[in-house]
């Protein structure tokens, strides 16, 4: 009987392994790719969290525009929302008196924060809107807001047809916007 395995190792190449020169040469070479390929990776995350927060924004706007639709009523968007002891970068409820100010007891849809939400690095923009990257009219409460009606057509806090721009900036100075028509149309630029 023949022994299944050579003691050199020649006999049965699939008997045979790596070398330890040859598992250093390679993960030598993973290395080498590893740091050729981290700083394109640095770059890339900021400007991927800021398109994944300006989409974010966008599909929250039409989620509030939707139920307004929905539910007959009002509901609105206030930017700098403090609820508790934590300031929202925006709010979205439904507004059961119609006043653009969140009340306690009206229901909440969305509360984003994008320092906590997956989004860190991502911002209004100060430099545009008047010093806070937005557009939209103050309420009583002097937050930034903005409702869609039943028809679909956003208010301001006077009662005139609403619209504005929320601009969106990264870390390394990109940026975005998100647009409302006074037509109701959310358009992201």
């Amino acid at each position: 009987m023949q022994p299944i395995l050579s003691s050199r190792g020649r006999d049965f190449p699939w008997a045979r392994g790596f070398t330890t020169l040859e598992l250093l040469c390679a993960l030598m070479m993973l290395g080498i790719l590893a740091a050729l390929a981290f700083p394109a990776f640095s770059n890339w995350m900021p400007t991927y969290r800021l398109k994944a927060a300006t989409q974010d924004l966008f599909s929250n706007l039409q989620l509030a525009k939707a139920t307004a639709i929905e539910k007959g009523c009002n509901c609105a968007i206030c930017f700098g929302q403090a609820l508790g002891s934590m300031v929202y970068d925006y709010v979205i409820f439904v507004d059961s008196d119609n006043d653009l100010e969140y009340d306690p007891g009206e229901q909440i849809l969305i509360r984003r924060s994008w320092t906590k939400d997956n989004f860190p690095g991502v911002s209004f923009d100060p430099s545009k809107g008047g010093g806070d990257g937005l557009t939209f009219l103050k309420n009583d409460d002097g937050v930034p807001a903005i409702a869609f009606q039943a028809s679909g057509i956003p208010i301001n806090n006077t009662g005139g047809l609403g619209m504005g721009t929320a601009f969106l900036i990264n870390t390394k100075g990109k940026g975005n916007k998100v647009v409302i028509s006074s037509s109701g149309n959310i358009r992201i630029k």
